[in-house]
């Protein structure tokens, strides 16, 4: 049996003792707590180095996977301090964390439809700590928002791209830690409270939420039903009291990127230093391309946790409309108010103006369910054309504000748009619309077609 000893930093409260089978080889994994103090870490670590045959080191903060060298270089002097005492290695998790994080989003994407991620707005509430997750959600949405400024600086300020997120981490970052904006904003009640107010509207907006494991209830600190009802939250390490925390917040979905390979949850490094042992090699020569082999080869899948205790998969959409004629313009009452005491060619001349005028959400639709459980929301998205408009002029004048839908549907998070009524017909019957739009487009003519044809098929054989 190999011996595993994880000295932790964190509470000895939460010290345990198992023995768990992995990789076809038995362990007996024991966690000890040191209460934060370093000191007695290190004793313990040069205690252990000829009795364990892997030794994790836990309770620190990762480091951010891009950054100012200087915070990246004080924490790499914090773990050599304390693996100075020892001739073995001891595993951090970082590694293993690296490339679990990639390989649990690339699954997921895989595995609900190869659509999970796709335009979803996804709000990191530290891009610096989860930039891997950011890097590989980044090649399916773009509705991406980082709140570090806001939680590392004090600043009410927001980042909204990958690019800005790198400017932030290797340029900016640096200049702001001399700047005491963060003490300031926190000893300031108005600016305190502002900050609190945007960071819970941003919470609010995203569909996905990634929050660092490190400092969890912190990040999350005020949020309530309001908040995190209906998301779905990215994280690792989900323990019961997490688990409970956010099914009282009526979270739809947790995805915790740290596979669960044992009764107990336990963190990257202590996984980390079971691999290293099952595969009796020094962690610093196993590469990544191992770890991702041991993780595919094992099965070792993030958790998907349904806190709600029932499954719930939302999927987003919009649906392009248009008035088919005056009279539904003056359903619109100042329209119809007008129209009745104006000259006869008043709604001509509205009808035309109209036409121009940018697309507009006109309502949201929520409540459809199919019978497998699915679920699917969406915006009705509204051009000003009517047919007659739309034929008055050329079909690149609709291609235009098709095109412009296109765009405010994808902010909004729709994974897929149709066109509706005279739309699906201007044209070549939306080909351009869909090469040129950045979400897939539909017309339901191929759904209509093979209606048709099944139609057709039971009739004969009836």
């Amino acid at each position: 049996m190999k011996q595993i000893v994880s000295i932790s930093l964190g509470s000895s409260k939460d010290d345990y003792e198992l023995v768990a089978k992995f990789m076809g080889q038995e362990f007996n994994i024991k966690r000890i707590g040191t209460d934060g103090d370093a000191n007695v870490a290190a004793d313990l670590m040069e205690q252990w180095d000829t009795e364990a045959d892997a030794i994790s080191l836990g309770g620190l903060n990762f480091s951010y996977a891009i950054g100012p060298s200087r915070s990246m270089a004080n924490r790499a002097k914090k773990e050599e301090k304390l693996k100075s005492r020892i001739r073995s290695t001891a595993t951090t998790g970082e590694k293993l964390r690296r490339v679990s994080f990639e390989w649990a989003i690339r699954h997921l994407q895989f595995k609900f439809g190869n659509n999970y991620f796709n335009h979803t707005k996804v709000l990191f509430l530290s891009g610096l700590l989860n930039y891997s997750i950011a890097k590989v959600i980044s090649e399916y949405t773009d509705n991406l928002t980082f709140a570090d400024p806001l939680f590392e600086n004090g600043i009410p300020k927001f980042l909204n791209s990958m690019e800005d997120l790198e400017m932030y981490a290797k340029g900016i970052h640096d200049v702001l830690e001399w700047i005491p904006s963060k003490r300031f904003t926190e000893s300031t009640m108005p600016l305190r409270m502002w900050n609190d107010y945007i960071r819970r509207k941003a919470i609010q907006k995203a569909n996905i939420i990634v929050v660092p494991t490190y400092d969890f209830y912190e990040y999350l600190k005020g949020c309530g039903l309001e908040e995190l009802g209906g998301k779905t939250i990215i994280t690792a390490t989900v323990y019961e009291d997490r688990i409970q925390f956010l099914q009282e917040r009526g979270v739809d979905v947790i995805i915790d990127c740290t596979p669960k390979i044992l009764e107990q949850v336990v963190g990257f490094n202590i996984l980390e230093a079971m691999i290293s042992a099952a595969l009796d090699i020094p962690l610093n020569e196993i590469s990544e391309d191992d770890m991702l082999e041991v993780i595919s080869d094992h099965n070792l899948d993030p958790r998907v946790i349904y806190p709600q205790g029932e499954f719930r998969r939302v999927n987003r959409f919009a649906f392009v409309i248009h008035p088919l004629s005056q009279e539904q313009l003056k359903k619109d009452p100042t329209i119809k108010l007008a129209a009745r005491y104006a000259p006869s060619g008043f709604m001509d001349a509205v009808e035309k103006i109209i036409a121009y005028s940018p697309p507009f959400v006109y309502s949201k639709v929520t409540g459809i369910k199919s019978p497998t459980g699915v679920e699917a929301e969406g915006w009705l998205i509204t051009v000003g054309g009517t047919p007659k408009q739309m034929l008055a002029h050329s079909a690149e004048f609709t291609y235009k504000r098709l095109l412009q839908a296109a765009k405010m549907a994808k902010r909004m998070g729709a994974q897929i748009m149709g066109l509706g009524a005279f739309t699906k017909v201007v044209g070549d019957a939306g080909k351009t619309v869909a090469k040129l739009a950045d979400i897939p487009i539909t017309t339901g003519n191929s759904y209509s077609a093979s209606g048709a044809l099944w139609a057709a098929a039971d009739a004969g054989r009836r």
